[in-house]
């Protein structure tokens, strides 16, 4: 057999136009189909993309979600109220003048110029209407103030107590000899000076103590007493 009778095969047309290997990274192409115009690559990224941005997401609503409650279960501390404002009412302090002890006769000054003197106690008849004097020996003194301060007094707001052998006597009321117990309600302008009686019913042989407040506010007591 001679060789000039075989024919060898003609070479098939190539139907592949890459072959892919491991290193190359060339995709298989396959004969009659349209190629990707996306690389397969982009599709994992865009899903990490839209997870990160879901994830994001979640984590703002759980932090409002925790902001929301915890003002809801802490409520929020009451502001502090106003400091009152200070009012000027008007109204001046009073101070206290302290008092002291002088004897019969003696005038005693308080601070702000009003003066005080109660002459010797004297034996005396009370009237038909004086009221008492039962169960000692009726005596009367007589109270003398000077106002010297800046402003009118008035009489009636001076209290007289009396006291004998440290016993407290009752006082007497006679208006028709105009003995009371306290002085007049009149008023006694800055300079004026007035006078009235004032009468106890004194324990025979007793001695007699007075203890005289010119007002209720501002003024000691003033003790008289035979020295």
């Amino acid at each position: 057999m001679t060789t000039e009778g075989r024919r060898l095969p003609r070479a098939l047309p190539s139907t592949v136009a890459a072959v892919p290997t491991p290193r190359s990274g060339t995709r298989a192409v396959t004969p009659g189909l349209p190629l990707a115009l996306e690389s397969p690559a982009e599709e994992p990224e865009r899903r990490s993309r839209s997870v990160l941005a879901v994830g994001a997401v979640l984590l703002v609503v759980t932090v409002a979600a925790l902001v929301v409650a915890f003002r809801i279960i802490v409520p929020a501390a009451p502001a502090a109220a106003p400091a009152p404002e200070l009012v000027d009412t008007g109204v001046t302090e009073v101070q206290e003048r302290p008092g002291t002890v002088v004897g019969y006769g003696q005038e005693y000054t308080y601070g702000d110029g009003l003066g005080v003197v109660v002459g010797y106690p004297q034996v005396y008849e009370p009237s038909d209407n004086a009221t008492g004097f039962e169960g000692g020996s009726p005596v009367k003194a007589q109270v003398v103030v000077t106002n010297s301060t800046g402003e009118s007094f008035r009489p009636n707001t001076i209290q007289v107590s009396a006291t004998s052998g440290g016993q407290p006597v009752a006082g007497i009321w006679d208006p028709d000899q105009g003995v009371g117990l306290t002085g007049p309600d009149v008023n006694v302008p800055p300079g004026g000076m007035i006078s009235f009686e004032v009468a106890f019913a004194v324990p025979d042989g007793g001695d007699l103590r007075l203890e005289i407040v010119p007002a209720l506010y501002g003024y000691g007591a003033m003790v008289v007493e035979a020295l």
